[in-house]
């Protein structure tokens, strides 16, 4: 479109505003032969307020079209703003469940959960609340229904904060979407923070897992964290392992939803709750949601890896195979300021990875121009993994950093660039970091560098 003529960090294969603040990816559901994402947004000002559902719809999971706007803050019980929730296939209804805000004069919080059905899957009829304010016990700080369907029966997830300002994420059932009761709390309170928020309930194989947002503050120092336990919907069970689905800046309330063929999809959005001015901002829009990625468990972990319908996007191809990467190599012919990489290098054998045996550590500088780059750093001994930004007036920021699980090969990479945006995937999946990143116009190098010696198996660039 002609106003982003101009605009050097516009996604190009990325869902993003026209204008206006993103935030929260909901209603994630394939239907009537089409995937479906709605999404928080503020169409009039890069703030966050004035939440409507934003409606993209896609066959292929690459090419999107914008539909018109699905919930508008407009009534009684959602005029501060029609906030997070899901979508579920009733009969031959697309229906929403949402968490509509409501503030009074003095500023004190209201929250309803609703209803909004569809017979075409484009305009919505709002039913109203389901779930009339908190349930007892609880704070107004009760939302983010994320419902499904399971032995004839209608299961909903729910963040909430009990009255001693403790999180928890709920449990409730209903035989038809409108009569809600309480099961029970799925988290013990307090354990993951003074909220949890965005929840979600899934299987794969023989592993229940639930996500959510676990909001908590120590010392004086807020944190906003994605991750998952094990699920459990039948017993009362006490969780320690919290296990972060993304350890870049800027991820947060991902939700998933089923596949057509029985993957379990995943989105996210690409940015935080109290995240300050992107300089997008000067453009007028803010934030953005990942790359669909395909959600798979192996040995009681959980991996991601991008859609593989992505492959789709790849156009020009530079491949190098048994590569011997030793100093710095330039890949001259893989400037791009929107691309995919991929690297990998043998298979790990008595815990050494051949071929890494001479190499420390393993570099790759991306969108370089001068000394402003993003550069994500292996670290071979430590079996760690840091992306990072230096800026062009030399201000370095850390975007993400996380160790290799012990049990996990550390033998591949890949990576996806966006004008404003990196999405690396580790491990097969099984280290992810995903931040945003604003590069100047013009910064399009692209160079690996080796503290020692690397062969790799192979190196891919496909521009997008």
């Amino acid at each position: 479109m002609t106003q982003y003529a101009s605009d050097p960090w516009r996604p190009a294969f990325h869902i993003a505003p026209r204008t206006g603040l993103l935030n929260d990816p909901n209603g994630l559901v394939y239907w009537d032969g089409a995937y479906h994402i709605f999404y928080q947004w503020n169409p009039h000002d890069c703030t966050h307020a004035n939440k409507n559902w934003a409606h993209a719809v896609s066959h292929d999971l690459v090419r999107w079209e914008e539909l018109p706007i699905a919930l508008t803050p407009e009534d009684t019980f959602d005029s501060h703003g029609c906030y997070s929730g899901s979508a579920v296939a009733d009969g031959q209804e697309l229906v929403l469940i949402y968490n509509g805000n409501v503030r009074d004069a003095d500023g004190t919080r209201q929250t309803y959960q609703c209803l909004a059905r569809s017979t075409d899957g484009v305009h919505f009829q709002k039913l109203g609340p389901v779930l009339s304010g908190p349930l007892p016990g609880y704070t107004a700080h009760f939302r983010d229904p994320k419902v499904w369907r399971d032995n004839g029966e209608w299961l909903m997830v729910l963040g909430a904060q009990t009255a001693a300002l403790e999180g928890t994420v709920l449990l409730l059932r209903s035989p038809d979407l409108v009569s809600w009761t309480l099961v029970r709390e799925l988290l013990a309170p307090g354990e993951f923070g003074y909220m949890c928020e965005c929840p979600d309930y899934f299987c794969i194989g023989e592993n229940d897992l639930l996500i959510f947002c676990e909001q908590r503050s120590e010392g004086g120092i807020d944190s906003n964290l994605a991750g998952y336990v094990p699920g459990v919907l039948s017993v009362t069970t006490r969780h320690t392992a919290f296990r972060r689905l993304d350890h870049g800046r800027d991820f947060y309330a991902p939700q998933t939803f089923e596949a057509p063929d029985g993957r379990r999809l995943m989105l996210a959005w690409m940015g935080l709750p109290e995240q300050g001015d992107a300089p997008s901002t000067a453009f007028g829009w803010m934030h953005c949601l990942t790359l669909p990625r395909e959600l798979s468990v192996v040995g009681g972990r959980l991996r991601q890896s991008p859609a593989r319908e992505l492959v789709a996007l790849r156009k020009s191809h530079l491949g190098s195979y048994g590569l011997a990467v030793s100093g710095t190599m330039d890949l001259v012919d893989a400037r791009s300021d929107t691309f995919e990489l991929g690297l990998a290098w043998p298979e790990p054998a008595s815990g050494v990875a051949k071929g890494t045996a001479s190499c420390r550590s393993f570099t790759i500088d991306m969108r370089v121009g001068g000394i402003e780059r993003t550069t994500l750093a292996l670290d071979f001994a430590a079996r760690s993994l840091r992306l990072e930004t230096v800026r062009p007036d030399g201000v370095i920021q850390d975007l993400g950093h996380a160790d290799f699980p012990a049990d996990v090969a550390v033998c591949d990479l890949r990576i996806f660039v966006d004008r404003s945006s990196v999405e690396v995937f580790a491990a097969g999946g099984a280290l992810v970091l995903s931040a945003r990143v604003f590069p100047s116009p013009g910064a399009e190098d692209l160079r690996i560098r080796a503290d020692g010696t690397l062969t790799l198996d192979r190196l891919d660039v496909w521009k997008i």
